[in-house]
């Protein structure tokens, strides 16, 4: 009987736990743009807004530590990736305490950029990016975000 009623306080703890996870709200905010370079050529731009006092890691961490942003493109015959996906924002890289690892991971703001080339001269690209986002307190789950965008 005991070991029931520790087993059902476990059930309750644990489905408590996952309800709240639940409810916090994404403190990354994504946005997706493209920009025209040439005829036949863009650049993805993709915009995180990071919510105060929480940050998205880089995509240059090992998969040792913390997730790091990476982003998968849909394949297509008429689109050409010219280059790695870049990012721009103030790094921050430093000594992990969690990971015990040097991690770079970004606050505020990041923005990467992935150049390509169109063979038909449309601009559509699409894919999802995989991201993690942690405070100071506890990190949450990696997350899959598609993106579909046009000129």
């Amino acid at each position: 009987m005991i070991i029931q009623s520790i087993y059902t306080v476990l059930l309750v703890l644990t489905g408590i736990n996952l309800s709240t996870t639940d409810a916090i709200p994404d403190p990354i905010k994504w946005s997706f743009t493209v920009e025209k370079v040439s005829d036949l050529e863009y650049v993805l731009v993709a915009t995180a807004d990071i919510k105060k006092d929480w940050y998205l890691y880089s995509q240059n961490n090992t998969d040792e530590g913390p997730v790091p942003t990476s982003f998968t493109f849909s394949k297509s015959p008429t689109i050409l990736m010219l280059q790695n996906v870049k990012e721009e924002g103030k790094v921050i890289k430093k000594h992990d305490e969690l990971f015990e690892m040097v991690i770079s991971k970004y606050k505020s703001k990041v923005v990467f950029r992935q150049k390509y080339k169109s063979t038909n001269n449309t601009a559509n690209i699409a894919g999802y990016v995989t991201y993690m986002a942690c405070n100071e307190l506890r990190c949450l789950p990696p997350k899959d975000l598609e993106f579909n965008v046009s000129l």
